[in-house]
């Protein structure tokens, strides 16, 4: 599946002014709230947009959301408003809606429900923003024809059997259909939504354990539990979540400190060892899967200039472990895989010698290419952990004779050279996972919309295939990784480092995951409320 290339943003270091101590500061405002079963949250940026995929306020949707599955903290998928999702072919799937299943306005949640919501989302001339996530169901391309208007207005892959039941058919097989149906782009939506999605997405009509009660969008969205909620509902969840909008992490990271504010979510990295001083491990949780990785990628249409030999140099004078332990002290881990410790088939050393810190061995490589020229490494102008490890490796280059040029761009101007491939030299990508899968990891990387690369390999795609329609995870597995290993082989995008994510928190919270990915409706509340 096709997911956004982020941009994490630099941030400057502010000093802690207080210890987060019980359940809020004794100054503060969030412990008497807690002990209520009340939190407040931070909302990074103005609430844009609240359903479809992931966006700023998409933590507000999973809140108001219950999906046909969940994933648990360890990626597991449990059934949620379906009571099964099953295949014998991994291509046709057959899903019994869970009974009893109502919107917030007392709709009725129906197969047809479902149906009718991926057929609305799906269709081109909707112009809804969770219209990619459903290219692999069987008719997506006649509904968003390449010229002119689509002849059909639904999918052909679907089909309503009764009641509760209805048909999903992939143009391919594709065992990671459970995990796409965990996604906000598969939230359904009642009729009423149709008519105008914009004005929808204001007030949503929800079918989740929450309901939007107020928002003000440069302010504040708040959601409160459903009481005729049917569905599975977190673990010490809260009744209410206050989304507070802020637009400086430092700002954020100050009010989780004096006790204001209660959860701030994915700690920007030169936070981290403030928040490491501030709050401790009772206030400060690094989330145990890793769903965001640094790479370093190479386009395709630069080879000659670039060839293998001097492309495996490179990768050999990245001290990756320095990188990650003296640069981001301990916000990030060193990487050598194109997969992360949140998806099964990840190897630790994947990457093999190429990952390793090997300065003689890439001066010999060099030597043999001839190669003499300035190596221009490209990336995001706002993001300082970027360029603090492009400094890292001009340096270690220098040492062997090699010219590597750390070349900040801003954000719109890289965006648009990468999509015009017109780039002239590597750059230095994150990207992060929809769901804990293989596929996010290794079949995007051929996904031309996502990295540019103008990157084929027949036998990574032949992998994959058979990864998609393997009948166990264990026989899925070992064809991702002999993709992965074909991939890594030809160079053309190489590991550097994951960040690690850090909850900041009050000290009576617990912050969960989705494989990873921590969201903050999730959040436990572990000392005693009096709701």
């Amino acid at each position: 599946m096709r997911v956004a290339n982020t941009v994490v943003a630099a941030v400057s270091v502010l000093a802690a002014s207080a210890a987060l101590t019980g359940c809020g500061s004794l100054n503060g405002t969030s412990g008497n709230g807690i002990r209520s079963g009340a939190i407040t949250a931070v909302q990074m940026g103005t609430i844009t947009r609240i359903t479809g995929p992931q966006n700023p306020g998409s933590q507000i949707g999973m809140a108001l959301c219950e999906g046909l599955t969940r994933i648990d903290d360890a990626g597991k998928v449990h059934m949620d408003g379906a009571q099964s999702v099953s295949s014998t072919d991994q291509v046709t799937w057959t899903v019994k809606v869970a009974p009893g299943r109502t919107f917030s306005d007392g709709t009725p949640i129906t197969a047809k429900t479902w149906v009718d919501s991926f057929n609305f989302t799906a269709l081109g001339s909707n112009a809804m923003a969770s219209n990619y996530a459903f290219e692999h169901v069987r008719g997506y391309s006649e509904l968003n024809p390449a010229k002119g208007k689509a002849k059909r207005t639904t999918l052909s892959g679907l089909k309503v059997i009764d009641n509760n039941t209805f048909t999903l058919t992939t143009d391919s097989p594709n065992n990671d259909l459970p995990y796409m149906l965990a996604t906000l782009p598969f939230c359904p939506m009642p009729k009423s939504a149709f008519k105008n999605p914009i004005a929808y997405d204001k007030k949503p009509v929800t079918n989740g354990p929450y309901v939007l009660t107020k928002l003000n969008p440069q302010f504040q969205a708040v959601v409160e539990r459903r009481k005729d909620y049917k569905g599975w509902i977190p673990r010490g969840a809260a009744s209410k979540i206050t989304f507070r909008v802020y637009n400086d992490p430092n700002t954020a990271y100050q009010d989780v400190v004096a006790g204001n504010t209660d959860v701030l979510r994915s700690l920007p990295p030169g936070l981290v060892a403030q928040g490491e001083n501030a709050l401790g491990d009772k206030g400060l949780t690094p989330i145990a899967k890793n769903t965001l990785e640094t790479y370093v990628t190479w386009p395709t249409y630069l080879d000659k200039k670039y060839p293998k030999e001097v492309r495996e140099a490179f990768s050999m004078i990245v001290d990756r472990d320095a990188i990650s332990k003296n640069l981001f002290l301990g916000s990030s881990q060193a990487a050598r895989s194109l997969m992360p410790n949140s998806v099964s088939a990840y190897r630790a050393d994947a990457c093999g010698s190429t990952c390793g810190f090997d300065p003689a061995g890439a001066k010999k490589l060099l030597d043999r290419s001839g190669f003499k020229g300035t190596i221009p490494l490209l990336y995001d102008s706002s993001d300082t952990t970027f360029a603090a490890a492009a400094l890292a490796i001009s340096n270690e280059a220098k040492k062997i004779g090699l010219n590597v040029e750390p070349r900040p761009r801003p954000t719109a101007a890289l965006g648009a050279d990468t999509n015009d491939y017109s780039l002239d030299g590597p750059s230095i990508a994150l990207w992060g996972s929809s769901f804990p899968s293989a596929s996010e990891w290794v079949a995007s990387v051929m996904v031309d919309a996502n990295y540019r690369l103008k990157y084929t390999n027949a036998t990574a795609s032949s992998e994959v295939a058979k990864a998609w329609a393997a009948k166990s995870p264990t026989q899925a597995d070992q064809h991702w990784r002999a993709a992965e290993d074909s991939i890594l082989a030809d160079q053309v995008i190489q590991p550097l480092y994951y960040q690690v994510m850090y909850i900041a928190h009050a000290a009576c919270l617990r912050p969960h995951a989705a494989g990873g990915d921590m969201q903050i409706y999730r959040t436990e509340i572990t000392c005693k409320t009096s709701n």
